[in-house]
Parts: C-alpha cells; structure tokens; sequence
C-alpha cells in the first residue's frame, strides 16, 4: 500500500484547496464541464524552446462554451494563460495550446526553481446558457520532473 500526502494551500485568489503530492493527472470536473487534458509541452521558439500549455474540455449534457478563460492562481499576481472568446467543440470537446513562453517569463519561470511546486489553473467556462463554471486544476511538480523539463527546454 502506497501512502497519500496532500498539502492544504490557498491560491492567488484565496481558494483554500487541498491538492495531492502526486503526478497523476488531476480528476477536476462537474456535471456540464470536466478538465480532460492539461499538458505543459516543449515548443520550438525563435531560436530555442519555450513552455506551451495545453488544454481539453469536455462538455456533458450537450453544454455547449461560450467563452474558455485560463489563469495560473498559484500566486499573486494571477496570470491569464489563454482566453478563446470563441470556442469550438470537435463533438464534446475543447482544445487548446497557447503559444510558447520563454523559461524565463512570468509563465514558466518557475520551473527554474530547484524545489518542489504546486501550481493551480483556473479555468472560467461561460455556457451559452448563461451559466458559468469555474473549475480548479492543480499541478505538483516535484523536483525530479522539473529538473526534466529543464533538460526538454535546454536550459
């Protein structure tokens, strides 16, 4: 039997949330939107690579996105990710990648640091029905899986 740790943090926008010390995909959702996919990728940039961030939504009981707006709520200041003022769905399901951030911005500069990091994402989903959905998605990126992406970065 494996043990399960947590730590209990308050994000950028004083969310209290307990996240898992793990690196399995986050099960975040509700009964009309569910974070199927967030990824950080290695892109090609200019002359070296930047951080992208990818994103799938799926949407049950035919909800149907009128806007997508991502932030990173980890710290203050909140940083807005990715807005999609117009999204479109491929049958049920929202895409995404945002263009690639230096390791050095704002974005990603966090993954220069040699310690453990729990990040959050927040993802404001506006319905066509009026309704909106706010889901928290969080991310523990231990010492060993940054020191990784460093490497995919080459920094």
């Amino acid at each position: 039997m494996q043990a399960n740790f947590s730590a209990n943090i308050t994000t950028g926008d004083g969310v209290q949330m307990e996240v898992p010390l793990t690196t399995a995909p986050a099960q975040v959702g509700d009964d009309s939107v569910v974070v199927k996919r967030f990824q950080f990728a290695p892109w090609t940039m200019g002359t070296g690579k930047g951080l992208a961030f990818a994103f799938q939504l799926q949407f049950k009981h035919g909800a149907e996105p009128a806007e997508v707006a991502v932030d990173d709520v980890s710290d203050t200041p909140i940083l807005n990710i990715f807005n999609d003022k117009a999204p479109i769905l491929v049958k049920d399901t929202w895409n995404a990648v945002t263009p690639p951030h230096n390791p050095a911005d704002e974005y990603a500069k966090w993954i220069m640091s040699l310690e453990n990091s729990v990040k959050v994402y927040r993802f404001t989903v506006k319905l066509k029905d009026g309704t909106t959905h706010v889901l928290r998605y969080p991310v523990f990126a231990p010492a060993n899986m940054k020191a990784f992406m460093r490497t995919q970065l080459g920094v």
